[in-house]
């Protein structure tokens, strides 16, 4: 993990029941995936609509969807994409067998693209595999919302210099470049490290990255 933490992420994340959510027209499909998930001690939710499901989600959930291509009430890549932003991981399970809407789901991040019929076990593989997701995805999403804590108790010149610092340059160079003593970046740099609880350099790049990474995904 990115961080070192008095709380192990994992864990809490693990404490957190997932849920399955399946949201397909056909009703007969519906009611046979919610009771083979039910089956496998999952909490399952089925609904009918895109709208029904916006309304039900929560933050800090560890969710999959299981969608179908057609929707009454949304476009099923449209609402992909909005549940991935919040990091609800996405299958799909439909009669269509449309090669080029697997591709474009699973181009979008789609854990597995299945149609009907199936079996169970396939099923129920596809439906752990993006809970396992959803749980990877809020442990990130926690990560990042404390390293931006961090970085936010940072002064302005402490910023100044983490940047610097992670851009790769020597003390002696952000002296000349901030024109401060050598002896000050030196303390600037080391309140980093510590308000930032990186134990290295290397570990301060990678909290850059990630930061970095992360207001990218949000600003697309």
């Amino acid at each position: 993990m990115i961080l070192t933490s008095s709380i192990d992420q994992r864990d809490l994340c693990k404490s957190i029941e997932p849920v399955v959510f399946i949201v397909k027209r056909d009703e007969s499909t519906r009611a046979w995936v919610e009771s083979t998930v039910a089956s496998a001690g999952l909490r399952a939710i089925s609904l009918s609509s895109a709208s029904e499901l916006t309304s039900r989600l929560t933050p800090g959930a560890v969710a999959c969807a299981i969608l179908d291509v057609t929707l009454q009430d949304a476009s099923c890549f449209e609402l992909q994409d909005a549940l991935a932003r919040e990091g609800v991981a996405i299958m799909f399970l439909t009669r269509e067998h449309c090669i080029s809407s697997c591709v474009r789901a699973v181009k979008a991040g789609a854990v597995d693209f299945l149609t009907v019929p199936c079996d169970e076990n396939q099923l129920m593989s596809a439906v752990r595999d993006a809970l396992e997701e959803a749980r990877s995805s809020l442990i990130r999403r926690v990560q990042i919302r404390e390293l931006r804590s961090r970085y936010e108790q940072l002064t302005a010149r402490e910023r100044q210099v983490f940047e610097l610092v992670t851009d790769g340059l020597s003390n002696k160079q952000i002296a000349r470049r901030l024109e401060i003593a050598d002896i000050t970046v030196q303390i600037h740099r080391s309140r980093v490290m510590r308000k930032m609880s990186a134990g290295s350099l290397a570990a301060l790049v990678r909290i850059a990255v990630a930061i970095a990474g992360a207001s990218r995904a949000y600003l697309n």
